[in-house]
Order: C-alpha cells, then structure tokens, then sequence
C-alpha cells in the first residue's frame, strides 16, 4: 500500500509543474500547459483555462472585485448592508478595455426564422390540373438554426466576414384545392378530395440547411449595436416529406419522397439590426425532381429573430 502511494506521489510530481516566472504562474500536466495566472500590476488578475480567460480586477479598495468570463463580466461590491452582485453584458469598448484587444467578427444566423412559401415560373407541362396551387397565407416555413461559424476578414476592424452554420428547415405547402398528392411509378400525381368535408390538405418538408454568407456590418449607437447586411448561396439535403389531409375530423398523414428533389441550392440575402431581420431566399433548383412533376422554383420572405 505504501509502494503505491509512494508510485502516485512520484507520477504526479513528474506529469506535473508549477513554475514561476515574475508575477506569471504556469501549472503543466504531461507537458501542456493547462492553467495559467497572470497577476498585473493594474490589480488584475487573468486565469486562462485551456483556451478560456477569467479576468479579475480588484477596485483597489477591497470592496469591490469584477470578474470577466467571454462577454460578460460580474460585478460583486460589499457595502454596509451586505453585498450587491450584478451580471453585465460588455459591450464593444468594454471588452477592449478588459482584453486590450477588439472583439472577434460575429456574424448572424437568427436563431429562429419563420417566413411564407411560394413558387416561381411554374409550369406544369404535361402535368394537369395546377394541383401545386397554394393558399399563400397558410404556407409556411419555420428555420431553427443550431450552429453558427464566423470568420473575420479584416485584422482591425471587425465589419466584413464570412457566416455559415447549420439549420433545420420546415416547409408547409397548403393547397388551396381540393388535392393530394401521391408517387405514381415514378410520377407526381393529383389526388381529388372531397371539398365539402375537407379541412386541411398540404405537403410539408425537413431540409438539413447550411449557407455561405458575406456579411457587412455598420456600428452605431456607441458602436455596440450594429446594422448589418449579409448575402450568399444556400443549401439543403432533404431528410424527411409528408403529406397530411383533415377530413370530416379525422387525420391522415402519407409519408414518401413525393420525387422531391432530395439536394436544393439556391441565394439568401439579409438584413437586419440587433436581435431582428429581414430575409429572403430563393432556390435555383427545382422543386420536383426533372420530368417527374411540375417544374417550379421555391422561394421564402420571412423574419428572423434572436440572432445570437
């Protein structure tokens, strides 16, 4: 038992090393640094962790003490009735002043996008009637963007760059007719509902959404808030289509590729300030696979909220 302590105690001492260097303070495991203490002489402390910094500032008066973490920074003052803890956003300057460096590019991809359907230069061609008639007011699409990547493309200023992610996007088609759909051998057929006990009939799709955008972007209002304009392509991998029909109360929900075109590219363009935009976007490829339906081009005007 003792043999083994004695081993840990000497494996830990030599994967790991303190070494001091001023007022710097580096702690090595297995060659790497990990944690590294920086003491100023500003009274600031900056703890980095991994590829993470913690800066502490002291008032110099001992009651108050200001922890920054990212964007964020939190203030804890002792006063004569107890302590007062705030959490505060920085903003442009303010993360200067802390890090002594401006902050990264960050581009928007809205975290939520909700927008109205349609089709453009339809033609049917040898496919009759014009079953894929829309009501406009009911067809829509729902964009719920999980990942967003920003490059910077200036070393100073922080204005241009490049943004893409990742998203899940939900498209509603409501027909404004009495038709379904259905694969026929390979072909987009009509199906003929009952208009008198028919409620609801649409088709709806799931794409995996990536885009490449550039994005411009002008500060005002203290330079912390900013206007911007970004444009670029945009594609899609289908990974889910369904049609579904209300009648008489009851549900039915047909699952299948409808000879929807499995890959959609096309252009995106944005505008928008603060935690809100104005988008559209328009597909260049078609909507039914060649010669298996009629041929029609999507396109999407919509909002997004909550860009982070």
């Amino acid at each position: 038992m003792k043999k083994s302590i004695l081993a840990l105690i000497v494996i830990c001492v030599y994967c790991t090393s303190v070494l001091n260097a001023q007022d710097t303070t580096r702690i090595n495991v297995l060659g790497k640094n990990v944690v590294t203490v920086v003491e100023g002489g500003d009274l600031r402390t900056n703890v980095k962790i991994g590829n993470n910094a913690i800066d502490i500032k002291d008032a110099g008066r001992g009651d108050t003490v200001r922890v920054r973490v990212g964007h964020k920074a939190l203030v804890i003052a002792e006063g004569n009735h107890g302590s007062d803890i705030k959490l505060n956003n920085l903003d442009e300057k303010e993360y200067e002043s802390w890090t002594g460096r401006p902050t990264r590019f960050k581009g928007h991809w809205a975290a939520v996008e909700m927008g109205i359907n349609s089709f453009a230069n339809v033609d049917y061609k040898a496919f009759t009637p014009n079953f894929m008639d829309l009501n406009q007011n009911k067809s829509f699409e729902v964009g719920i963007n999980v990942l967003r990547y920003s490059i910077g493309l200036q070393k100073v200023k922080r204005n241009i760059g490049l943004v893409t992610g990742l998203g899940l996007t939900y498209n509603d088609y409501r027909f404004s007719n009495a038709y379904t759909i259905e694969n026929d051998n390979g072909l987009v057929k009509p199906v003929v509902l009952d208009k008198n006990g028919l409620t609801k009939s649409k088709l709806s799709t799931t794409y995996l959404t990536v885009p490449l955008m550039l994005e411009f972007q002008i500060p005002v209002d203290g330079h912390d808030k900013r206007l911007y304009f970004s444009g670029g392509v945009i594609g899609g991998l289908k990974v889910g289509s369904h049609t579904k029909v209300k009648m008489d109360g009851h549900k039915s929900k047909s699952r299948d590729d409808f000879n929807i075109n499995p890959f959609r590219y096309g252009a995106t363009a944005r505008v928008g300030y603060k935690g809100i935009n104005l988008f559209g976007t328009y597909y260049f490829s078609t909507f039914f696979k060649d010669a298996r339906g009629p041929e029609m081009f999507p396109f999407t005007i919509g909002i997004g909220l909550m860009n982070w």
